[in-house]
């Protein structure tokens, strides 16, 4: 059995369809779903369970259920959400009970981090762990993965593997549910799809051209094999980062959004 938490969620429901492609369904699901259409992306998928994310502990051992893998990629992944205490609660205390409950029962744990605790990125894009401590997050969110990615390192006690997966600006299916937390990718398709002209944000620096910001893009579908990567193969423990490599401008990424839709 796999546990996905966050499972309803974009990345989590595309990596159960990776899962389900493989011809696995021993596939636990927690979430929240809330009034959201999140419910949306478990259509068409195979899983052995669903339950509500609060009650997860309660339900592995009502039914002795020891899980080969917890896959942790709930949270609240808002970036402009300003209630400190929800963000800390979700993405800080209830993150620990996961390492926890993994360290307790032996089992491989991957969670997910983000870029986002890389701040303006002047302390750099290293995920060394030796440097952790010089990143400055700009806001709650990344700050709650940063406090957590510390708060592990410092532990004696661990699960015996365990991956914190920095995901860089995914794009792909099943991100329509987080609405003003979208990508970027997201926005320019509707709005190229809707109007044939798109919009970019300007550059904040004067030595940045408007629309030659640059950042690391990756598509949904490649993120869930460096997951299923790390559940495959037991590497050394650590936190790593997970993006494409290669940082691209939102000019040529849009630009090339344009010709994929045949438009000019």
């Amino acid at each position: 059995m796999i546990l996905v938490t966050g499972g309803a969620g974009f990345i989590g429901s595309a990596y159960i369809w990776h899962l389900n492609r493989q011809g696995i369904t021993g596939i636990l699901v927690a979430d929240r779903l809330h009034s959201s259409n999140k419910w949306k992306n478990l259509t068409g998928l195979q899983i052995a369970d669903y339950i509500d994310r609060s009650g997860i502990f309660a339900y592995l051992e009502h039914y002795g259920i020891k899980p080969e893998t917890v896959i942790h990629m709930g949270a609240c992944s808002s970036t402009i959400e300003t209630n400190a205490d929800y963000i800390i609660k979700t993405n800080f205390d209830f993150s620990k009970k996961i390492w926890e409950y993994c360290s307790e029962q032996k089992i491989k744990l991957i969670y997910a981090s983000s870029a986002a605790t890389y701040g303006d990125g002047s302390a750099g894009y290293c995920d060394q762990h030796d440097l952790i401590n010089r990143l400055r997050p700009l806001n709650i969110y990344g700050f709650s993965k940063h406090f957590f990615d510390q708060w592990a390192l410092g532990q004696t006690r661990r699960p015996p593997f365990y991956y914190g997966l920095k995901f860089f600006n995914v794009f792909g299916p099943n991100e329509y549910h987080k609405q003003q937390m979208s990508s970027v990718l997201f926005h320019a398709y509707n709005d190229i799809k809707n109007t044939g002209k798109c919009r970019l944000f300007k550059s904040h620096r004067s030595d940045i051209p408007h629309g030659e910001q640059k950042r690391d893009f990756i598509y949904v579908k490649d993120i869930v094999k460096i997951i299923d990567y790390f559940r495959i193969n037991n590497i050394e423990s650590g936190i790593y980062n997970a993006g494409s490599g290669v940082a691209s401008s939102f000019k040529k990424l849009i630009t090339s959004l344009f010709t994929a839709l045949g438009k000019k």
